[in-house]
């Protein structure tokens, strides 16, 4: 299957007419739009350019046929741009969910949190077509625009001192028993590093840990995020406090990040993603949710 990215340089450059023009609209170098053409010709089996020492032209064949040619590409491309998109926390994933049915876009998400070290393979071998993850990938091949800061948020039993606080630091939690959803992502190495001395009861299904949320004074963890999510079942406000972590460490920046060549293509998705994600509370609304949904 050729892949859109392709099909996008091409329609680009019959617009733009040169390499150099093309590459400065996609926000590529001009090495990566000429080995993409050729790449496309390779995979057409059909000459699409007549090459020039200083210049790349179509051919007299797709002139005559250019605006039929085009017109289908360009249906090919809208028709065609679903995207695999993976993430390291599950934060960003919900806001997805909620744009369901964004213009041109199929997006399949993958609800499997994806190791932060594999990121980059996975958006350049295509296995990905969107990632969001907490750095700044940004580099020759794959570009990361700030999405919006997650905010760790702690629900804790009324009567724990801590309760009385309308923030609270790591330390202040030092020691103690919290249940927690096992697939969190990177949030998980954040509290596991910050909090001395505590024991994280890891629980691998959702409904596991509603129920012992509900009917324990276990505390748990939520994020700004949370509350976004339809399916989430909060516990009664007068059973948990939500208070906000204090520092630097509670909170990540979510970037969405992909290759150079699908910026383009994406770009309306992730203005969306950004005009929701500003909508987003920075710190505890009311009761509890549950916890990193």
């Amino acid at each position: 299957m050729i892949e859109n990215y392709l099909l996008e340089e091409l329609v680009t450059f019959q617009r733009m007419g040169t390499l150099q023009k093309t590459a400065a609209h996609l926000a590529v170098t001009q090495p990566t739009v000429t080995r993409g053409m050729q790449k496309l010709e390779d995979e057409l089996g059909v000459k699409l350019f007549d090459r020039h020492p200083n210049r790349l032209e179509l051919t007299a064949a797709v002139l005559r046929r250019q605006e039929l040619m085009v017109n289908r590409v360009q249906n090919f491309v809208a028709q065609n741009q679903a995207l695999t998109i993976g993430a390291v926390v599950p934060g960003p994933l919900i806001i997805l969910k909620r744009l369901a049915g964004a213009p041109l876009f199929n997006h399949q998400v993958d609800e499997r949190l994806v190791e932060p070290e594999r990121v980059p393979e996975e958006l350049t071998n295509d296995r990905l077509g969107m990632a969001f993850t907490t750095t700044d990938l940004t580099g020759p091949d794959l570009i990361s625009q700030p999405l919006g800061v997650e905010h760790l948020f702690v629900n804790l039993d009324r009567f724990l001192p801590q309760a009385n606080q309308t923030a609270v630091s790591f330390k202040d939690l030092a020691g103690l028993s919290f249940v927690v959803l096992d697939d969190i992502g990177a949030w998980k190495d954040v509290i596991g590093k910050e909090i001395k001395d505590a024991h994280f009861m890891y629980q691998d299904e959702r409904d596991a840990m509603d129920e012992i949320t509900l009917y324990s004074s276990f505390p748990y963890f939520t994020t700004n995020v949370t509350a976004a999510d339809p399916s989430y079942h909060p516990v009664p406000a007068n059973n948990r406090v939500e208070r906000s972590i204090k520092g630097p460490k509670a909170e990540l920046t979510i970037y969405v990040t992909v290759k150079r060549q699908r910026q383009t293509q994406v770009q309306p998705l992730v203005d969306r993603l950004k005009a929701a994600w500003a909508k987003l509370p920075t710190t505890p609304t009311t009761g509890g949710t549950n916890v990193l949904k």
